[in-house]
Order: structure tokens, then sequence, then C-alpha cells
């Protein structure tokens, strides 16, 4: 009976685990992802002011999620983010993830 319970209770912590949060607010995080990435490609990357300020835009708007409390959208919006630079600007990708070259 006790590894019956141990059993079920690693069960239950697998099943929470694969289980992916979704959020009402995903669509629009991921959309507002893509949107943030794509203006900082748009950047002249030699303008260093200008490339900061695109990056703080997009922090900007991944924290309207995390003020919401609402995680699986802060997640979207970075999936979308870096999904976006990585087909888009690899250098620029590598750059700012150094230790995510995959």
């Amino acid at each position: 009976m006790k590894h019956l319970l141990y059993l079920v209770a690693a069960l239950m912590v697998l099943m929470s685990a694969c289980g992916e949060k979704k959020s009402p607010l995903d669509a629009e995080a991921r959309d507002s992802g893509m949107r943030a990435a794509a203006a900082l490609v748009a950047v002249d990357h030699t303008d260093t002011m200008s490339m900061e300020r695109a990056v703080m835009d997009a922090k900007a708007k991944q924290s309207v999620y995390a003020l919401k409390r609402d995680s699986a959208a802060v997640r979207a919006f970075d999936e979308a983010f870096r999904s976006y630079l990585k087909e888009k600007d690899r250098p620029l990708y590598n750059s700012i993830f150094p230790d995510e070259k995959k």
C-alpha cells in the first residue's frame, strides 16, 4: 500500500510537470514577443543606443505579463522573442543569448 501511494504521488508530479499551462493571453504574448523581436532586428546594429532602447522596450512589453502574474504568458513572450531572433538574425541571437548557441 505504501509503494502504491509513492507511485501515485510520483505520477501526479510527472503529470503536473508535463502539462504545460496555457494562458488566455498566450496568443497576445506570442504576437507581442515576435513584434518586439522584429523591432530589435530592424534597428541599425551599429547604433548601440537604439539597440538598448529596443531591448528595453521588449522587456517592458514582457513585464506587462509578469505584472499580471501570468508566468505562462511571460514564457510565451520569451519563446516567441527568442524564436524570431534565432530565425531572422542568428548573430544577434548569439550575442544576446551566448549560452544557447544550439
